[in-house]
């Protein structure tokens, strides 16, 4: 089985030199599922970010990172050149308030090559791999007129437009009620299952992890505390 992700020795620090990640080395399989879990400030996001390529220009990363194949600058490289694409925690800064949301995924769609005759049936078939029963009515929707739950399945869906090897999300149903969490991350898992698309799970819920991962790694202070064989949190 290849490697979805490849860690080794990966840090990352600030320019005065404090570690908030402190070489830690991971494994992440072709279509694996696996849970970076840990309390807010263990470092799990940022290292997320290492392997998105979207570390904040004040940081510094050092290591290695192989990605679907792919060596990787730690922090620096853009995700969509090696076939990872990520959900973040709050879907209403990821989707522009002013376009509908049809716009948003032809955009995206236009930007990974699908031709514009037939990027309607694309978008529509991708809000329907994420739970939507009516995806033509929400294609001429704005984002404000969504729920959070329904926001967060259209970034999914946009997630998806490239169909990546690796999808990251991070803390992604946090600002959701008990049923819409639910409901996202089965989203999440039916899509993954649907392309064989590999899991990170960025997350402080360790019922998530336990039920919705193959495995999970525990992050305290920077560092990882352990790896289970499964996620048995």
């Amino acid at each position: 089985m290849g490697h979805a992700v490849h860690v080794r020795g990966l840090s990352v620090h600030t320019s005065a030199g404090a570690r908030l990640v402190d070489d830690i080395s991971f494994t992440l399989h072709e279509a694996e599922r696996v849970a970076l879990v840990g309390a807010s400030g263990s470092g799990k996001s940022l290292t997320a970010a290492a392997v998105l390529g979207t570390l904040p220009v004040t940081l510094n990363a050092c290591g290695s990172i192989r990605v679907c194949g792919c060596d990787v600058r730690p922090g620096r490289l853009p995700r969509s050149r090696v076939g990872v694409a990520a959900v973040h925690q709050d879907p209403s800064t990821a989707l522009n308030p002013l376009v509908r949301i049809g716009d948003q995924l032809d955009l995206v769609l236009r930007a990974h090559g699908t031709r514009a005759a037939v990027a309607t049936t694309v978008a529509t078939g991708l809000l329907q791999d994420v739970g939507f029963d009516d995806p033509e009515t929400l294609l001429r929707r704005y984002p404000a007129e969504l729920s959070g739950g329904q926001r967060q399945r259209v970034c999914l869906a946009i997630a998806l437009a490239g169909r990546p090897r690796l999808l990251i999300a991070d803390e992604p149903t946090t600002a959701l009620d008990v049923d819409t969490q639910e409901q996202v991350l089965d989203a999440i898992e039916r899509v993954r299952q649907r392309h064989g698309t590999a899991l990170m799970l960025i997350t402080h819920d360790r019922r998530v992890a336990a039920t919705r991962t193959d495995r999970a790694i525990r992050m305290a202070q920077g560092r990882l505390v352990d790896e289970a064989v499964e996620a048995d949190v």
